[in-house]
């Protein structure tokens, strides 16, 4: 359990770590642009500013399938990409969500179809981006009191019979009457009820936030 639970929050903090490097990436790129880098020269110098996650041959950067193992690997492939006349970031995966990567390559076809500065589209998007994050984590601090309570109220059954086994009470006395039945029942129809409102509560929480 504690193994699952460590691996959900390593896996929830690579994400967030990946989307704020995606958001930086964006400001690098609209900062180089501003300061008179062209086009041609953009992915070059972003993939110089962000570490090799392993030597990847020359070979492999001009592949149908891009990379999505690191950044430097990604933007190398867009340089390669680009020199052959395809869409830079076209079928880019990771790292971080597709849907951003997809949201930078028609930043790309919008600067030069319809003569926009891409310098501006990729500074807004990475404020459009920052709020998204700004409001997820909020929605995460909103639902951390409500969640804490539905695990509070799901122990709280086997703490009881814990206790009751610690005071010397036996499980099969206990059900073999009627009373021990009524106790079952209700409790099980408290947890019931009790994680009926916790939900309530995630979902109002999530809602305005």
């Amino acid at each position: 359990m504690r193994g699952a639970v460590g691996r959900l929050i390593g896996a929830r903090g690579r994400r967030e770590r990946e989307a704020e490097e995606f958001i930086a990436l964006l400001r690098q790129a609209s900062a180089l642009l501003q300061a008179g880098r062209g086009i041609g020269e953009l992915w070059a110098e972003l993939a110089g500013l962000h570490p090799s996650c392993a030597v990847m041959p020359a070979e492999l950067w001009d592949r149908a399938e891009p990379p999505r193992c690191c950044l430097h690997h990604v933007l190398r492939h867009a340089e390669v990409s680009q020199r052959l006349g395809a869409p830079p970031f076209r079928g880019v995966t990771g790292p971080g969500r597709a849907e951003a990567w997809e949201q930078l390559q028609a930043c790309l076809e919008l600067a030069a179809r319809a003569g926009v500065a891409l310098a501006v589209l990729l500074s807004r998007m990475a404020d459009a981006l920052e709020d998204g994050q700004d409001a997820h984590q909020a929605r995460e601090a909103a639902t951390a009191g409500p969640r804490s309570t539905a695990r509070l109220l799901m122990g709280m059954p086997l703490a009881g019979v814990g206790l009751s086994l610690v005071a010397g009470a036996s499980a099969t006395e206990l059900l073999s009457g009627p009373l021990g039945w009524i106790v079952l029942s209700t409790g099980a129809a408290l947890t019931l009820a009790g994680q009926m409102w916790t939900r309530a509560l995630i979902r109002t929480a999530e809602e305005t936030a």
